[in-house]
């Protein structure tokens, strides 16, 4: 799913391709608001525009500004969408809800390696606010000091339930 198929969310969605396009997108973020606005598809849609093999560079419609966003079909951006792709990493929580700190660790050993065959390892953790206390504590070196290809994106409804020390670590997009 391209930034243009995100439905609203217009001034997000033009910060987060500018960024992609400029390189200066945080190697860590927190996409907060109601549950089913789209959060995980704008996710999504970085990871894509962060991999895409031919992106494409349109005008920003208010500002005029140039934007990068996926192109949606090449191999990348199909593998990104079915959720297959190796550098692109969905943590989603359990059956009771919760995200222990096992699925958090194999993401911070997969951080440390280059991406693989995209240009940059994405890990989305979806449902940020059911990360564990030792899952979130275990998140805090990678949050401060990330490698260069790796970035962290962490979607939740409930900001607020995250550790006041991860929040300081990733800059926060209210959806």
């Amino acid at each position: 799913m391209p930034f243009r198929d995100i439905v609203g969310h217009r001034k997000l969605v033009a910060l987060l391709s500018r960024s992609v396009g400029r390189q200066t997108l945080p190697p860590s973020l927190i996409f907060a608001g109601p549950p089913g606005v789209g959060k995980l598809y704008a996710a999504i849609s970085t990871a894509q525009a962060l991999n895409c093999l031919s992106p494409l560079t349109v005008a920003d419609a208010e500002s005029g500004h140039p934007m990068v966003d996926a192109c949606g079909v090449c191999a990348a951006c199909t593998r990104i969408a079915r959720g297959v792709h190796p550098d692109i990493l969905i943590i989603r929580p359990n059956d009771k809800g919760n995200i222990k700190i096992e699925p958090i660790r194999e993401a911070i050993d997969r951080a440390g390696y280059r991406p693989f065959e995209g240009r940059r390892r994405v890990t989305i953790i979806d449902s940020a606010d059911g990360l564990e206390t030792s899952a979130q504590n275990a998140l805090l070196k990678i949050l401060e000091e990330p490698p260069a290809s790796s970035v962290f994106m962490l979607v939740t409804a409930l900001p607020d339930t995250l550790l006041q020390t991860v929040r300081s670590r990733c800059p926060q997009l209210r959806f």
